[in-house]
């Protein structure tokens, strides 16, 4: 879980009586929108500011031609989130709508390397079954945009700029300035009101177009300032402004195995306590994939898509069809194959594939212990993560051919074990030469060292790599599952003096008797 962020909320309640004493509440239908026409002059900024201007370019555009307000919007980008019983909607204009760069800051002066584009977005609010709206114009400070690119109005952590909000018809109602979650009401100043020599808490923001706008035959890649407006922020001096009141946010992070045919829906910041549309849905109708399981965060979801209350982070994966392996909810446990078996040596022993088994004696005459249990698998059978944790050791280099005293390729993964207080290492072996490992959805790479892995997660194939390969130990090709309790935390390997019986770990248990008999069952396998 990340750390409370700083989300302007107060200030969107602000905003909220201050759109009913200035707009006023707006009574129409959804689409009431499009009936507002912006003059072109007017839409960087979406307010009339021409009595306000402090310098002018010749060629300033001053055509009164007007468009649609509703033209201008990304209608597939909408927002959502909610504060007690204050609903709030965004949709973002689009960026090609009408471009242009603005600059904030002390100086009057041209500066256009600080500029940065102008950022719109179209807003409603609802509260007590009265809806306003209004539009945001947004212009970052350059430094704050260099490493905040995607910022919007619902979700301005530490935001330093200037924020106007006009209604739909261009009437700028209220400026405020933002310092790094710190915001002041602002006021635009006439030429005549400004004080001679500047003055404590006077701010300017100035406009620039690209010189083929305004000069004709001009230089096309060459930015100029068109004008500058004047702030003066309310109260300088006099305490630090609106104090932000810390609410936590969380992000929702949704992929899928199938990214080519299936698009994502809810992945975004929210804040905390806010509902949030989420889930899959397939790019075309003629290749709809049908929902295997969830991994991570929703896991155990039945649908592909739905609501969620999201009062933490959420990470989770969609894999379609691919049902996945049994899951013991309770425990939280996956069992590494879908076909759960003990693998028989050569001599057609089921007790040989199991832990601490003698597979006979070294030279001194100390016995050969099998560290692992033996599961049967063909070769690229997939192999599923047991539990949530992260990889810290992968081999994916080993030939098929015989390798004396190798596992071949391996994963090993570090697990959280409920009902344990101590880290579990698994070790997953002999994997396929080749692809020995599955690609990461979230990633979209093969899974590596640092990666995190949900329970259920497809992380690799069944092979016969390392000695494995020769068949008269081996005949059925298995997956050698191996635990332990430390790992070395430069390589990843398991330590061998922390081996432990895997057995406890399944999702299920070995039928010993059945083994003698041999019988290589796993049993009572819970499939929730």
């Amino acid at each position: 879980m990340r750390s409370a962020r700083k989300l302007l909320i107060p200030v969107l309640l602000l905003l909220a009586a201050a759109c009913g004493k200035e707009p006023g509440p707006d009574t129409g239908g959804p689409d009431a929108v499009r009936d507002n026409l912006i003059p072109t002059s007017q839409v960087p900024l979406f307010g009339n500011l021409s009595s306000y201007d402090l310098l002018s370019k010749a060629g300033t555009r001053t055509d009164d031609k007007s468009v649609p307000l509703g033209s201008l919007l990304e209608r597939g980008k909408p927002r959502t989130l909610r504060f007690g019983d204050v609903g709030f909607s965004q949709l973002p204009f689009r960026p090609d709508a009408d471009p242009a760069l603005a600059e904030w800051g002390d100086c009057l002066e041209p500066e256009i390397d600080a500029a940065t584009a102008i950022r719109k977005f179209y807003l409603e609010t609802v509260q007590d079954d009265v809806r306003y709206r209004y539009v945001a114009t947004m212009v970052a400070e350059a430094q704050y945009f260099r490493n905040h690119p995607d910022f919007d109005y619902l979700d301005m952590p530490g935001f330093t700029g200037v924020v106007l909000l006009s209604t739909p018809e261009g009437k700028v109602f209220r400026v405020e300035t933002y310092r790094g979650g710190l915001v002041r009401e602002a006021v635009l100043l006439h030429r005549g009101d400004i004080p001679g020599e500047g003055g404590e808490g006077l701010r300017y923001l100035k406009l620039y177009r690209k010189e083929s706008d305004t000069r004709a035959g001009g230089d096309p890649d060459k930015w100029v300032l068109e004008s500058a407006v004047c702030l003066l922020e309310k109260g300088f001096g006099d305490g630090p402004g609106i104090s932000l009141t810390p609410h936590p946010q969380y992000t929702v992070s949704i992929t899928t195995n199938m990214p080519e045919i299936i698009d994502i829906e809810g992945s975004g910041t929210y804040v905390s306590g806010s509902w949030a549309a989420v889930g899959c849905l397939p790019k075309s109708a003629f290749k709809a994939p049908s929902l295997g399981r969830w991994t991570g965060s929703f896991a155990g979801r039945k649908q592909a898509y739905f609501a969620c209350k999201v009062t933490q982070d959420l990470v989770s994966t969609a894999w379609f069809e691919d049902a996945g392996p049994c899951i013991d909810r309770e425990r939280e446990v996956v069992n590494p194959l879908k076909r759960m078996n003990v693998a028989a040596t050569g001599s057609g022993s089921y007790v040989n594939g199991t832990f601490m088994a003698v597979r006979g004696y070294y030279e001194d005459g100390t016995p050969r212990y099998h560290w692992g249990i033996d599961l049967e698998a063909k070769v690229g059978t997939p192999v599923y993560s047991m539990y949530s944790g992260v990889i810290v050791r992968t081999e994916t280099e080993h030939p098929d051919r015989y390798e004396e005293k190798s596992f071949g390729n391996v994963i090993v993964t570090e697990n959280d074990v409920k009902g344990l207080d101590r880290k579990v290492y698994l070790q997953y072996s002999h994997l396929q030469y080749g692809t020995p490992v599955a690609v990461n959805p979230r990633t979209g790479k093969p899974f590596a060292r640092g990666d995190r892995v949900f329970a259920g997660d497809l992380i690799g194939y069944t092979g016969r790599t390392g000695n494995a390969f020769d068949d008269t130990d081996v005949p059925n090709k298995h997956l050698d599952l191996m635990a332990a309790f430390g790992a070395d935390p430069v390589t990843g390997k398991i330590r061998s003096d922390t081996r432990t019986d895997p057995a406890p770990f399944l999702n299920g248990t070995i039928d010993m008797a059945g083994i003698q008999r041999k019988r290589g069952k796993v049993e009572d396998i819970r499939c929730d």
